[in-house]
């Protein structure tokens, strides 16, 4: 399998291209742009969410156990004392960090499940609705973000597939085929539990009407992407020339 920093760097390389080919397009503002390359990053870290010693995991399980601990806190100041609040917080953070993780860990197999096209489509969708019901954002934005967080994951995949391949031996290492697959066949209740999931957050996702009609107006309007190109390359230039001087 590819290192940590190998899948950093893949995901980092990918998202950053893309997101430059979609602020080029007209799709996505600076802001924006920004947010979706970050987002993409990050999905290059989540497949090893299965992998129990990884620092994306614990990463990952902590900052959700600081969160749903505010979450609930923050729900129950005013109904209970101060000091009480603080134990609730404190008892919410154990939970999720050490309980829930413990948990995770036990019924998780690296490269199992989570390493799947049935992973990405999951992950996508999760993102999807949460930046659409939780965050607001428009049902375009919501798509992009759950589009790149499902292409950093799918690079974390190609990544780790190739790894797979001694160029150097001419021979495909025990780990070929475990990464790219559309669901785990050795999981067979995970991998149903998963399609289950995934129905359940496809039913509250946002119309896809708005990515479709974005992608005829501005996909297809090659002219318009030729202009933006040619506006980038002159303002490089032109910074280029200052620099001269």
């Amino acid at each position: 399998m590819a290192s940590f920093v190998t899948h950093l760097y893949g995901a980092a390389l990918v998202s950053g291209v893309a997101a430059l080919g979609l602020h080029a397009s007209g799709l996505a503002g600076p802001q924006a742009t920004q947010t979706c390359f970050f987002l993409g990053v990050a999905g290059g870290l989540l497949p090893d969410i299965d992998a129990n010693a990884s620092k994306p995991i614990r990463g990952f399980f902590g900052l959700l156990a600081v969160v749903l601990a505010f979450v609930v806190a923050f729900a129950l100041v005013g109904r209970l004392r101060l000091l009480d609040v603080a134990q609730v917080w404190v008892a919410t953070y154990l939970l999720v960090r050490y309980g829930f993780f413990e948990a995770f860990a036990r019924l998780t197999v690296h490269r199992g499940v989570w390493h799947s096209w049935l992973a990405v489509v999951l992950v996508a969708l999760i993102t999807t609705d949460l930046a659409y019901h939780l965050l607001g954002a428009p049902a375009l934005d919501a798509w992009l973000a759950g589009g790149f967080v499902a292409l950093g994951y799918l690079t974390h995949l190609c990544l780790d597939e190739l790894a797979s391949v001694d160029l150097w031996g001419n021979r495909l290492r025990r780990s070929f085929g475990t990464a790219l697959k559309p669901f785990s066949l050795a999981s067979p209740w995970a991998s149903l539990a998963m399609l289950a999931a995934v129905l359940v957050a496809a039913y509250p996702a946002p119309s896809l009407t708005p990515v479709i009609e974005a992608g005829r107006d501005q996909g297809w309007d090659t002219q318009a992407l030729e202009a933006r190109v040619m506006g980038a390359r002159d303002w490089l230039e032109g910074l280029r020339g200052r620099l001269d001087l």
